[in-house]
């Protein structure tokens, strides 16, 4: 055989020289016919089961039963799929093209492009011009490991290029019974991670270069259902909940991570279980008197501490998500992915850095600070307000042991107080608390509840007639939703744009149209999404809505046409809307206070105005989102462009501001923070007012979150 050596010339007539071996057609035609016809059975048996079960049931459980079927003979019989090499959609997302979408493909295929050139998917990590690149997000910033081969099978005059799909098993350690057990587990492949991947060629078939890049959209389908709801969201304690709805048959669920880190995909099995729910609390370390939580979540090895005692290193991006994988006889589904957006400020460690010259000798419990300082997942240092918990306090021979609380979190900073600097201990723990709670409320932007839901029961609604209010998207999907929202319709039906290249999917859509559109008042409302449907429970009855939007743009007409003139130029129109709301709203302490949790579902109905676009605008009261949204209805109204932001606050808490696009460049405006108490005035009324990203500094400081944009037009809105 070629490229094995030839065995020694045997001596002539010992051993006798073996019979000359025919390959077996006989024995393999044979296997064949016996293996068709017990294929032939176990179909025959299986539809014989599913027809008789189906007249018992009702008849769209048989269809859902039939159509699973379908799907699965279908991936079992499909190892290839080849991709297109024509643009559909040309510069449908600027500087790109679109080709078809491809659909229904196994999470176990190979993907195979017609190329008369030579391509292994490692020319961007060289420096080299990309030739093929694989990424899972519309935005194509997170590249997907793949392994790039020539086809084999392909003949020479059609040569092409298959993007191989890579194996994945990791490893989770876990403590159990005060041991720690290992396990391998295993994850299928990076398609099973990445169900909704982009394919991008920069050459022709030819080798030649394209005018734009083209763009394939390729959607994985696996044998095994994903959980068909999941939901995320951050416990009272400050611990990740994830929860999901069973899949029939599994036999475990498989918690994942998958980071970013640098150029390489990290991905890691933080949890293991046979339920539909699973919480980080298990993950909690306790080292004497001090206790570490979410440390299995941790995203970075750098933090700011660590950064503060050596200046030379270099924080790191966090780019992850969570996700739950079923395991049905161990074949594994596609990841049922938990945006990560709301979870990066959860706690990992108390951060000690107030007790410098604290004198808690002379003042007791007077000198501790209101505020509890922690790291976080992501490596900032955050702040929350501090409690005292007296049942925990204990005297310890001269010295009072006393547990600093951070609230929202379960971590805890142990402080020795001397017992001569406390005369009444009850009295001293009821005043610092009073003045924490005082100095240190909660923030104000409340995070989403979105559920994902495939066998939602109702129609779409018939398509609404476009409202004659102010309609704003990046994208026509977008646009189509926030017109349907702002109309009042309960089943959107996105089926006619939700395919078509470019565009982004529809969760993304969704947060996009309510973040982006004030008359839209779905700040509260709660979405399922089914397939192409997306189905909404309004917070508001149709009348109720439609009586605050005509106040809104009563109250924007006004407000536009009094402090607004011809000629003005942009820059002075955002100045004089600026004033004007700092002059007219107030921040709303009373709303905070009412806000128990992180979640949108925790605020009482009375106080749902704080965050809605009338809170501000026709009222006057309000927090940051409903500061953006009443500054987004104005700037509309004046002709101005502007978009709302969401994102994090160094100091801890989800926070809400706008951009304006001012001479071509956009810059930011920050209502809120630009009227921290009384009337406008020239220093403390325009502290944010049109600056750039970096322009936040000391407690201003921020991160931007990823959920009020599509994320293909993020990149878009950068201010520097």
């Amino acid at each position: 055989m070629a490229g094995y050596p030839y065995p020694p010339a045997p001596q002539q007539g010992w051993p006798p020289p073996p019979p000359k071996r025919r390959f077996p057609w006989l024995a393999v035609l044979g296997s064949a016919a016996l293996a068709l016809i017990l294929i032939g059975g176990i179909t025959a048996v299986l539809i014989w089961d599913r027809d008789d079960e189906a007249s018992a049931d009702a008849p769209s459980r048989s269809e859902r039963t039939s159509k699973s079927e379908e799907v699965r003979k279908r991936l079992l019989q499909e190892g290839r799929r080849e991709l297109p090499t024509a643009a559909k959609t040309e510069n449908a997302v600027p500087g790109y093209d679109y080709s078809t979408t491809l659909t229904d493909v196994a999470t176990d295929t190979d993907l195979l492009i017609p190329a008369s050139y030579d391509a292994d998917g490692s020319e961007t990590r060289n420096g080299a011009e990309p030739k093929i690149e694989v990424y899972s997000d519309a935005a194509l910033t997170r590249a997907v490991p793949i392994v790039i081969v020539p086809d084999l099978t392909a003949p020479d005059s059609d040569p092409r290029l298959a993007i191989k799909a890579t194996e994945l098993r990791r490893a989770h350690i876990a403590g159990q019974g005060g041991q720690l057990k290992w396990t391998l587990a295993d994850l299928g492949t990076y398609w099973n991670l990445n169900p909704t991947v982009f394919v991008v060629q920069h050459l022709t078939p030819d080798g030649d270069p394209r005018p734009r890049p083209l763009v394939t959209e390729v959607r994985f389908e696996s044998q095994v259902p994903a959980p068909a709801q999941v939901a995320s969201s951050v416990t009272a304690d400050g611990d990740a909940l994830l929860e999901w709805s069973p899949v029939d048959g599994a036999s475990e669920y498989l918690v994942v991570l998958q980071q970013r880190q640098g150029e390489a995909d990290a991905v890691r099995v933080v949890g293991r279980t046979g339920e539909t729910t699973w919480t980080s609390a298990g993950t909690e370390r306790c080292l004497t008197a001090s206790c570490t939580q979410n440390e299995i979540m941790k995203l970075t090895t750098v933090d700011a501490s660590t950064m503060a005692s050596a200046p030379s290193l270099v924080s790191e991006k966090v780019d992850a998500r969570l996700g739950v994988v079923a395991v049905v006889e161990k074949q594994t589904s596609i990841l049922a992915g938990i945006d990560f957006t709301g979870l990066e400020s959860l706690p990992v460690r108390a951060d000690r850095k107030w007790d410098a010259g604290a004198e808690v000798a002379d003042r007791g419990l007077a000198a501790l600070p209101s505020r509890f300082l922690f790291v976080s997942v992501d490596g900032s240092t955050r702040a929350t307000g501090a409690f005292i918990e007296r049942s925990e306090v204990r005297r310890r021979g001269p010295s009072w042991e006393v547990p600093l609380r951070g609230q929202g979190t379960r971590l805890v900073d142990t402080v020795n107080i001397p017992a001569a600097a406390v005369e009444d201990m009850d009295a001293a723990v009821a005043r610092f608390n009073e003045r924490a709670e005082r100095d240190y409320p909660q923030a104000g932007l409340a995070e989403p509840s979105i559920v994902i839901n495939v066998d939602h029961p109702e129609e779409p609604s018939p398509e609404l007639p476009a409202p004659d209010y102010p309609i704003s998207g990046s994208n026509e999907l977008t646009r189509f939703i926030a017109g349907q929202l702002i109309a009042g319709s309960t089943a959107i039906d996105i089926s006619a744009l939700v395919d078509q290249p470019g565009m982004p999917d529809a969760v993304d859509a969704w947060k996009e149209a309510v973040y982006q559109n004030p008359y839209a008042l779905a700040y509260f409302d709660r979405p399922t999404f089914a397939g192409d449907v997306i189905h909404v429970e309004p917070a508001y009855s149709p009348q109720e809505k439609q009586e605050r939007q005509r106040a809104i743009a009563r109250a924007a007409e006004s407000v536009v046409r009094k402090v607004t003139r011809a000629g003005m130029s942009d820059a002075e129109k955002v100045s004089a809307l600026n004033r004007h709301l700092v002059d007219f709203g107030e921040y709303d302490d009373a709303a905070i206070a009412a806000l128990s949790g992180g979640s949108r579902a925790d605020i009482p109905a009375r106080f749902r105005y704080a965050w809605e676009t009338d809170g501000i605008l026709v009222d006057g009261d309000g927090v940051c989102m409903s500061y953006s949204y009443a500054f987004q209805a104005l700037a509309e109204e004046a002709g101005v462009e502007s978009v709302v932001v969401t994102g994090d606050l160094a100091d801890g808490g989800g926070h809400a501001w706008n951009k304006v696009r001012i001479e071509g460049s956009w810059r930011n405006v920050d209502v809120t923070w630009n009227d921290p108490e009384g009337g406008w005035t020239s220093s403390s009324g325009t502290a944010y007012l049109m600056i750039g990203d970096a322009d936040f500094t000391g407690s201003a400081q921020r991160t931007e979150r990823d959920d009020w944009m599509a994320d293909a037009y993020l990149a878009q809105y950068a201010s520097r």
